[in-house]
């Protein structure tokens, strides 16, 4: 029952129903309004599911959103992308670099020695 209708409430509509419609046709009025307490319901229930297909199907679309987003910017191919750069440049850079690498792969010449005499 709802919090606003107790149980004094709830015997004065009876016997006013009682009174107003008779006794013979009370069963049949109850019954009906039975059914149409049963329908609000069925209506009440179908009206809630519509808005929870709704909301999932919106979640459903944002995580779809997000899901291209992140295809989109896939990190692995931002970091092959960079090492590639970064190889490229070891690779091919500039000659002060290709300079410094060579410097640095040749071996160091010994401190000269004093020159020996022939003779």
């Amino acid at each position: 029952m709802s919090p606003g209708i107790g149980m004094p409430e709830l015997l004065v509509v009876l016997v006013l129903a009682l009174v107003v419609v008779g006794p013979q046709q009370l069963p049949v009025m109850m019954r009906k309004v039975g059914q149409m307490m049963a329908q609000m319901r069925a209506m009440a229930k179908d009206f809630q599911n519509s808005f929870e297909e709704i909301g999932r199907e919106t979640e459903l679309a944002e995580l779809r959103k997000e899901i291209e987003a992140l295809k989109k910017s896939n990190p692995v191919e931002e970091i092959r992308g960079e090492v590639d750069k970064v190889a490229y440049e070891a690779r091919f850079g500039d000659d002060e670099v290709r300079q410094q690498k060579i410097a640095a792969a040749q071996p160091e010449k010994p401190a000269s020695l004093p020159e020996r005499g022939d003779g």
